[in-house]
């Protein structure tokens, strides 16, 4: 595939991802509540934690399926 996650992008990607990971792991081990309103706290918990993998493995592959449609490249190799 073809890269269009620079630098920048790929760093607060990654910072971003872990943090939400380490949070949703938090929050269904209990330290903290992400349920709001009906959601159920480990629900809450699972979606935070899906949304740091999905940035995690975007920084690392460095490409976003959703830059795609939309024609955005923040690379730093463009031609």
């Amino acid at each position: 595939m073809v890269r269009n996650v620079g630098t920048l992008d790929r760093t607060v990607r990654l910072a971003l991802g872990a943090l939400f990971v380490i949070g949703g792991v938090g929050s269904y081990a209990g330290l903290f509540s992400l349920g709001f309103g009906p959601v159920p706290a480990a629900l809450g918990a699972a979606f935070v934690a899906a949304v740091g993998v999905i940035l995690l493995v975007t920084g690392f592959r460095r490409t976003c399926p959703l830059y795609l449609p939309f024609g955005i490249d923040t690379s730093d190799d463009r031609n």
